[in-house]
């Protein structure tokens, strides 16, 4: 990837389907399912599960055909009125009509009825055929409970919950529940089942809310099902069983469950089946799921196509499976189908789509989204640049866990130094600005150019003791640990410090073959600055730096030989300092001269 970061791409950093991580339902995830089986419509899923509004009765009453129902509704037989209501309601039998179950459950409530009070309770809950009161349906409900009617309490529990139509109280809602559990009404029980599992209203125990999940299970709650195959994969209130773990999801799924079917794909991809990994397997699951409106499992299913895993490579098709998540309110989808869009995968490149879809993402929280958008602003990609704005997107990612956020920011600032740094005219000022950007996000590299310019003054006044600090934040890099070297040896911008000085020359050393880093260290050793005196490791050292052509390190090891530094060796001394003087070396020329004249040497 370029310094400019345009080609970059946080999505290409893809969770694969077979990465699948195990992790059981969140209590967030929990409450998430409470709202959706609690606040779902009586109404709608009475017919399916068919609810009892009639307590034992209510066998008898579904069998009774519609005309008998009608003339023993309109002769005053209450019970009558509440079945006939419940079947305009759902349209059992006759079209729906809201009206008419109004009517008939008023009458029946008139009766003082408690199934007519449920029922006409849930039509003034949801607003169905006349204005929604939740306060009054909250009475009609405690009216029904108080008579026994186990819905009723079902439904007055709901409400306390939720806090709809009446103060809100979780451990009341607990209350009702377990009455109308042990009275033997399904929904009741997975919704008990469901608080002790979250613990909510009630202490957790998930004990006993295995215990709750097996009996809604056993009375078809598909939700009760699927929770019991959370419970077994992770050991949440019974010993942990992968095996029956499965077993339940399986169940779960077979009864229509698009979260089982999920997390079938998810076992599969994982290799936790007794057949161990299998993507064509875990493939199935997941496309099931997808095809009963599971927004990840369609976000899966994509992966797959988009990377031939469990199935042959087809962009096009995995385009299309990301638009159905993002259809589905995935909100992450977007990411995926904005990547898309940007590198031309299943069609053609369509920078201002790419950069759309990721700004949906990022308004929705979604912190990889937040990242792309930023990052499209950032190098105006599909959008206007917006350098201020993306920054304010980046930063927030990196808080929220996408910390290579911040490493798009900090490459982005460096590469704009370096940029002003190289213009004709050159704008010193401005790549100091752009560098320090960088460096104050953690980019050594602009650290280190930063320390630079504040050392020799460029872009601004010189200022030693800062380049000190900079320097030591890029002090992963040898030109750091060489400039570190430097200063602690000169005392430059620091108290003077030569063991400090060996120190960094010495890491200098280890880390890269460097004729001046050499020559620094050999020249401490050999004069015993910094550490003790070491002739011979000093003059190893010089002589490595004197071959790679370093002039100093050549005038220091002719000088050496010549006075007799360890060993006396006149010729050599005169080799390395004529090969100084002919690079110019100063000394080195005055110190040859001085012997040709046969003057002294200091």
């Amino acid at each position: 990837m370029g310094l400019s970061g345009l080609d970059s791409s946080f999505a290409m950093t893809a969770i694969v389907p077979a990465s699948t991580t195990l992790a059981p339902l969140r209590p967030a995830a929990v409450l998430g399912m409470f709202r959706e089986v609690l606040e779902s419509s009586l109404i709608e899923r009475g017919a399916e599960q068919g609810l009892e509004l009639l307590g034992p009765a209510a066998d008898f009453w579904h069998q009774v055909d519609l005309a008998e129902l009608q003339r023993m509704a309109e002769g005053g037989n209450a019970s009558a009125q509440a079945e006939l209501a419940w079947r305009c309601a759902v349209g059992d039998g006759t079209p729906r009509s809201y009206a008419e179950a109004q009517r008939w459950s008023a009458r029946s409530a008139e009766a003082g009825c408690a199934a007519g009070e449920a029922v006409l309770g849930w039509l003034l809950y949801h607003g169905h055929g006349l204005p929604q009161d939740r306060a009054e349906a909250a009475s009609l409900f405690a009216s029904a409970a108080a008579k026994g009617q186990a819905r009723a309490a079902d439904l007055l529990a709901r409400c306390r919950f939720f806090g709809r139509g009446v103060v809100g109280d979780k451990a009341e809602a607990v209350r009702l529940w377990r009455q109308a559990a042990l009275q033997g009404t399904a929904t009741a029980m997975f919704s008990l089942g469901l608080c002790l599992y979250a613990g909510e209203g009630a202490a957790q125990d998930r004990r006993e809310a295995v215990e709750w999940f097996q009996a809604a299970a056993a009375n078809g709650i598909v939700g009760a099902m699927f929770l019991l195959g959370q419970c077994h994969t992770f050991g949440l209130g019974v010993a942990a069983n992968a095996r029956a773990g499965l077993a339940w999801y399986e169940k779960a799924a077979e009864a229509g469950s698009a979260e089982a079917c999920f997390e079938l794909g998810e076992a599969h991809a994982a290799g936790r089946s007794a057949a161990g990994q299998d993507l064509g397997e875990a493939l199935r699951w997941w496309r099931a799921a997808a095809h009963r409106g599971h927004a990840r499992a369609c976000v899966k299913v994509a992966h797959c196509h988009r990377w031939g895993d469990g199935v042959s490579e087809n962009k096009e098709l995995a385009r299309s499976w990301y638009r159905r998540a993002v259809t589905l309110g995935e909100a992450h989808a977007q990411v995926w189908l904005g990547e898309c869009h940007e590198h031309g995968e299943g069609g053609a490149v369509d920078l201002a789509a790419a950069a759309d879809h990721y700004r949906i993402a990022s308004e929705a929280g979604d912190v990889h989204g937040q990242a792309e958008y930023g990052r499209c602003l950032l190098h105006g990609i599909g959008v206007a640049a917006d350098p201020t704005r993306a920054e304010v997107l980046l930063r927030a990612a990196a808080e929220d866990g996408w910390t290579s956020a911040l490493g798009e920011l900090e490459r982005h600032w460096f590469a704009e130094g370096e940029r002003a740094m190289r213009r004709p005219a050159g704008d010193p000022a401005r790549a100091v600005a752009c560098y320090r950007k960088a460096a104050e996000l953690g980019h050594r590299q602009a650290a280190l150019m930063l320390a630079e310019c504040l050392r020799y003054g460029v872009g601004g006044p010189a200022d030693l003791a800062q380049a000190v600090r900079w320097y030591r934040k890029a002090a992963s890099l040898f030109d750091a640990k060489v400039a570190l070297g430097d200063m602690y040896f000169y005392g430059w911008g620091v108290e003077r410090n030569a063991r400090e000085a060996v120190r960094w020359y010495e890491q200098a050393v280890g880390q890269h073959e460097d004729a001046y880093a050499m020559y620094s260290l050999g020249y401490c050793l050999l004069h015993g600055q910094g550490a003790g005196r070491d002739v011979a490791t000093g003059m190893n050292w010089l002589e490595q730096a004197a071959r790679l052509g370093e002039a100093d390190a050549q005038y220091e090891l002719g000088s050496a030989y010549y006075r007799g530094e360890g060993v006396t060796d006149s010729k050599r001394a005169l080799e390395w300092l004529a090969s100084a003087a002919s690079l110019g070396h100063a000394q080195a020329l005055a110190f040859l001269e001085r012997i040709e004249r046969g003057g002294p040497l200091n």
